[in-house]
């Protein structure tokens, strides 16, 4: 359990048991781990007995008990820690085997010639101070006991987490909106496992105490949801399902009312199906097994479908087989309203709160909603291809019969405030790059700051999206010899959107730091013994010495920490409008950076192909660009 602040803390009974074992001897490390926290820091629980010294005392004072006050004042010194051992005394058995074997003398006059050869086995050999220690701590003991009534309590939801925790914890919990125990407990259960991640400067292992902390006083607190404690894998292997209901839910526990699941649909195909869906739930996991080649897509094309189907049976009181033209161009004004129109304005039948939810919040979490916020004009655009393409694949399997997007427009109009630039609005500054850098640099040496010391420098110079850089592997890296110079390139091949291989270079300094990270993991150095490297090895690994690949959301959610941390110390040195800006960085943000920093000097057709951009409107220029041109002009830009 965490220490507790000397400003109106509360005590409860696990902490007045850990004072009351120290005071009467127990080890130190060993009282902590029993009454406080296993492996907490003896100097939290050197402090923890500071505090509570000073909270009793000032209990005893207020109810008029002046012998206790002058009583606990008394700072008695630990006896397992200032004592000396004793000395090793044979036992009274082992003695009379050594002196008297056959058993002359009676156990009386042995026990007196023992006496008189180990005086110290004698308990009336303490000294004058241990006796007047153990005198104090016999009177302490009763104070405590006393004071146990007047000042020990056990928390309750109401109580603020600064009555319970210390000053800095209780200020991160506060700052993210967590101000008292039931919020705290709520968040846990709503945001699952790694409830913490978005906490800034709030670790596994302190997330962990607090839970413990929580869970041993389940008599006064609302329980923690245990499938809350899952991790994703646990999870995906359990029935973690919610229960079904007519309600907006997640895809599957949406209960679809037998009048609109689409099997009298007035959109169906007449003729013969070909495929065997005879609704429009079986329809739409029919569609995400056929199209979705990976994870991360189907993960986009689900969420598209959940959406319109929920929309459609409680928005619209319609099958989504049903919709028509007007269906679909409604749903596209909606889609533009939602979370940006103020209240009182709203004119839809289900309020638009009731859609929004955190973001991040575990499909499982009563929590859960399908919006996190108003959409910009880019992802009510990738709603509107998706859904179009949903549609049409059912009509060419004869589910439907048309398709109502074919008569709306793409949507193109500018959401306010909103900047078409996102290219340049999300990227960062050279001197905002400056300072992350150095920033990074100043960072302790271990395997964490390896890692990201090789996530920014990889991303940072090959512009790879999300979903490629935790896709990289040790056996997509391969060396030729330059063209023009002496040494090798080095590239890497990646599988990009649309199933499509490209191939970017990754230069000098980047390679560097990866010797440096895959050292901290114990591999061998890339640049020389790449062939002794497992080709399935990710090149960004989770912690552990695990060797699994991280994952996307966790890359995500480790620079937006760490761009954080940045943005604090930019505050620190009074910048404030580039703190504004870094705190709001994602890894994204890093391919955009690296767009806008090579576009000042980069031919347009190497950034394209850098990149991986498909559309001429997106870099302008398409050409097949050479690989050696394109390294040489990466290698000239970052190793000068």
């Amino acid at each position: 359990m965490p220490t507790v602040d000397t400003h109106a803390r509360k005590i409860d009974l696990s902490l007045m048991a850990f004072y009351r074992a120290w005071l009467q001897g127990m080890d130190l490390r060993h009282a902590t781990d029993r009454y406080l926290s296993e492996g907490l820091d003896l100097r939290e629980a050197k402090s923890t007995i500071k505090w509570m010294r000073e909270t009793l005392i000032r209990a005893a004072r207020r109810h008029g008990r002046m012998s206790y006050v002058r009583l606990l004042r008394i700072q008695i010194p630990n006896q397992a820690r200032d004592a000396a051992p004793p000395p090793a005394l044979p036992t009274l058995e082992d003695f009379r085997v050594e002196r008297d074997p056959d058993y002359f003398y009676s156990e009386a006059d042995l026990l007196e010639i023992y006496l008189a050869e180990y005086p110290e086995a004698q308990e009336a050999a303490k000294s004058p101070r241990e006796q007047r220690i153990e005198r104090l701590i016999v009177r302490q003991i009763e104070a405590i006991n006393w004071a146990e009534s007047h000042v020990a309590t056990a928390p309750l939801p109401t109580d603020n987490v600064i009555e319970w925790f210390d000053r800095p914890m209780a200020e991160r919990l506060i700052t993210s909106g967590l101000p008292n125990l039931q919020a705290l407990i709520e968040h846990i259960n709503a945001r699952g496992q790694r409830w913490y991640a978005d906490i800034r400067q709030l670790g596994a292992i302190q997330a962990g105490r607090l839970v413990a902390w929580i869970k041993a006083h389940c008599e006064s607190l609302p329980a923690i949801d245990e499938t809350a404690l899952l991790g994703a894998r646990a999870l995906a292997s359990q029935d973690n399902v919610r229960p079904a209901r007519t309600d907006i839910m997640p895809l599957e526990s949406f209960l679809v009312p037998s009048l609109l699941d689409g099997v009298q649909g007035e959109n169906r195909y007449l003729g013969r199906s070909r495929i065997e869906a005879v609704n429009d739930y079986q329809a739409i996991n029919a569609w995400l097994g056929a199209v979705s080649r990976n994870a991360h897509t189907r993960r986009s094309y689900r969420r598209e479908a959940e959406r319109l189907l929920l929309w459609a049976v409680l928005e619209r009181g319609k099958a989504l087989s049903s919709l028509s033209v007007e269906d679909a161009s409604a749903h596209q004004d909606w889609l533009y309203a939602l979370g940006r129109t103020p209240e009182g304005y709203w004119r839809w039948k289900i309020p638009q709160e009731k859609w929004l939810g955190p973001r991040n919040t575990a499909r499982w979490s009563p929590d859960w909603r399908p919006y996190e916020g108003a959409l910009s004009l880019r992802s009510q655009q990738q709603s509107y291809v998706i859904l179009k393409s949903l549609c049409e694949w059912l009509m060419k399997m004869r589910y439907l019969d048309s398709n109502p997007f074919d008569g709306v427009a793409k949507p193109n109009i500018e959401v306010a405030g909103a900047s078409p630039d996102i290219e340049l609005t999300h990227a960062l500054s050279r001197g905002q790059w400056d300072f992350i850098n150095e920033f990074k640099d100043r960072q302790p040496d271990e395997e964490r700051t390896q890692r990201l010391r090789f996530i920014l420098a990889l991303a940072y110079a090959t512009g790879l999206r999300i979903s490629e850089l935790v896709d990289a592997k040790a056996g997509r890296l391969y060396a030729k010899e330059r063209k023009s110079g002496m040494g090798l390139r080095w590239m890497l091949k990646t599988l990009g959107k649309g199933q499509k291989w490209r191939v970017v270079p990754v230069p000098s300094p980047v390679m560097r730091e990866m010797a440096k990270y895959f050292a901290a993991r114990g591999l061998p150095n890339p640049l020389t013994h790449l062939n002794e490297i497992d080709a399935e090895t990710p090149l960004i690994a989770s912690l552990g010495g695990g060797g699994h690949a991280l994952s996307s959301s966790m890359l995500y959610k480790t620079l937006k920490r760490f761009f954080a941390d940045v943005a604090t110390e930019m505050r620190k040195q009074e910048h404030f409008e580039d703190a504004h800006k870094v705190a709001q960085a994602s890894t994204h943000w890093l391919r955009h950076t690296r767009g806008s920093h090579s576009a000042e000097a980069m031919p347009l057709h190497m950034l394209q192909r850098l990149l991986g951009h498909a559309s001429l409107s997106t870099t302008t220029i398409y050409t097949n660009a050479d690989e050696d041109d394109l390294y040489e002009a990466m290698e000239k830009e970052l190793a000068g």
